[in-house]
């Protein structure tokens, strides 16, 4: 069934023109007026042209509507600096173009308003209203970019579609291109929330392909990047099936590469979209197969193919996925793909740009392991990023979840008296490196050497020692929030914890104690608990 995009009949073959409105299109994003007066232009503009009846506009009125349809497909609400930038993201293949931050349904609208406006122009018999597949590709784009998720994609959808339509019916000015599937698929991955984006995405694809090998239409062959835009919905989406897709869609490319389309193989952004699906799914089988994966392509990438090489995102990707896997041993299996990651930046000329990101993962997947000797492993990473970043790797500057990440696998630990005190000694100085190292303790520190305190010193002199002295450091830091009173209830007596609070309440606590505490993290006023905030350990 054809769509109703407003497609004008019988349109002749265009000269030249599309590359003038493309470029002069520019002048008026780029006309100097200021932004209120600019939109205000722009808005009288359309009006005056959606007024006149149909057959009456002007021959310049039928070369602006196509160069107002541009500019409003560039928002302006955006500033040109902003667009700019954009438009440099939109270049690469691998980005996922952005969502205007506002006025973008009003945009789309506008557009839609003067696009019909010229097709009724010339359906009016007006042979000067042109509409061709970019002033359309246009009106696609600002719809996917509109912020309207599903709604907008079903749009961009039916404009597709129709425009495919009146191709097949002879109008060959209107005929889709690779960049107006480009574009829709995009909108489907911008379509948040709709269930059914990756499936219509990956239908969408296999059109593509179908009216390519019938030769329905020779322009839209799909090529690597509409693939990887398919395989990003994907990756994006909780589906349980999403790994099995990705790793289909892999497939196919591989066929079309070996059939002839070159333009199909597989990248490594593709392969890491696999890696990133596979990430999303908790347990041990998971995290195996993306290990395989990624094993995989340091082969692949070592005998023939250095576009296969993994970087940063494929290991930090397969570490993430150890780290959900639940499995009792993943903070060494995280850790093996670490050490691969830094083996590669040795003996590869393509660096991997390890960051403490990656190391924090690991950090983090030991301090949720149930080892005794998980303090001992977190610690020695910790030794590993310092000594990245003091051999010059920036990037590898550790932070305060570093060392808090250390903290807390300090203050798990079950063991022996002798195992407990070696962890206390190994928390004590890490929070002292963390101050050495210029890093602030915040108040997930402080609670988390407060829970040491009370799980690994036995009650007596020395704990009350301690608890006074990181209890009295959280409140010179303004750290003192819901997490570190908890903990000071657990590791001191009543005596003490009234002592230590001087008279005061949980939810009337001196600004200066609380200044730096997330409002989420504190006591709720008359309500005796505090909010759980994402830091609490």
């Amino acid at each position: 069934m054809r769509s109703n995009i407003f497609l004008p009949l019988s349109i002749p073959t265009l000269q030249l023109l599309t590359a003038w409105l493309l470029s002069d299109s520019q002048a008026y994003v780029t006309s100097g007026l200021p932004g209120h007066k600019h939109r205000a232009w722009l808005k009288k503009m359309t009006t005056d042209i959606v007024a006149v009846a149909p057959g009456k506009l002007s021959p310049q009125d039928c070369v602006n509507t196509p160069l107002l349809v541009s500019a409003w497909a560039e928002n302006p609400w955006l500033p040109y600096n902003s667009k700019k930038a954009d438009s440099n993201k939109l270049n690469h293949k691998y980005i996922t173009p952005n969502v205007y931050p506002h006025h973008g349904k009003e945009c789309a609208l506008a557009c839609e308003q003067l696009l019909k406006r010229l097709v009724d122009e010339r359906r009016a018999g007006n042979k000067n209203a042109v509409a061709n597949t970019q002033t359309y590709n246009a009106l696609i784009e600002v719809w996917s970019k509109s912020g309207e998720m599903g709604a907008a994609a079903q749009r961009a959808e039916e404009i597709v579609v129709g425009m495919q339509d009146a191709y097949a019916s002879g109008e060959k000015e209107v005929q889709p291109d690779l960049q107006s599937f480009r574009l829709l698929l995009r909108a489907w991955s911008q379509a948040k929330g709709e269930e059914n984006a990756p499936y219509r995405a990956q239908q969408i694809l296999e059109w593509m392909n179908s009216l390519h090998e019938s030769q329905e239409n020779s322009l839209v062959q799909p090529d690597a990047e509409c693939f990887d835009i398919v395989l990003h919905t994907w990756a994006l989406s909780h589906h349980s099936v999403a790994p099995q897709k990705t790793e289909e869609l892999i497939l196919y490319m591989d066929k079309l590469q070996r059939e002839g389309n070159d333009r199909a193989k597989p990248t490594r952004f593709s392969f890491n979209q696999v890696l990133n699906a596979w990430s999303k799914v908790k347990g041990p089988e998971a995290a195996q197969r993306a290990e395989d994966i990624l094993r995989n392509m340091i082969e692949i990438g070592k005998s023939k193919d250095s576009d296969l090489v993994p970087n940063i995102v494929s290991y930090s990707a397969v570490i993430s996925s150890w780290c959900r896997s639940q499995h009792d041993d993943r903070g060494r299996r995280a850790e093996r793909i670490l050490k691969l990651a830094e083996k590669h930046n040795k003996q590869s000329s393509v660096e991997v740009n390890l960051d403490n990101v990656i190391y924090n993962l690991v950090i983090d997947a030991h301090a949720k392991t149930s080892s005794n000797k998980a303090h001992l492993r977190a610690r020695a990473v910790l030794d590993r990023l310092i000594d990245q970043y003091n051999n010059g790797t920036k990037r590898c500057k550790p932070d305060v979840y570093s060392f808090s990440s250390v903290l807390s696998s300090c203050a798990n630990l079950s063991g022996s008296k002798k195992e407990r005190q070696n962890a206390f000694d190994i928390a004590q100085s890490t929070f002292d490196d963390m101050i050495r190292f210029g890093v602030q303790p915040n108040h997930v520190s402080y609670g988390i050497m407060l829970k040491a305190c009370a799980r690994l010193i036995p009650m007596g002199k020395e704990r009350r020692k301690y608890v006074r002295h990181y209890f009295k450091a959280a409140c010179h830091d303004g750290c003192v929030g819901g997490m570190v009173l908890d903990r000071l209830k657990d590791a001191s007596s009543n005596v003490q914890y009234e002592a230590l609070l001087k008279g005061n309440k949980e939810n009337t606590l001196p600004s200066a104690w609380t200044s730096r505490v997330p409002v989420n993290e504190k006591y709720r006023r008359g309500s005796g608990h505090y909010t759980k905030g994402s830091g609490r350990r």
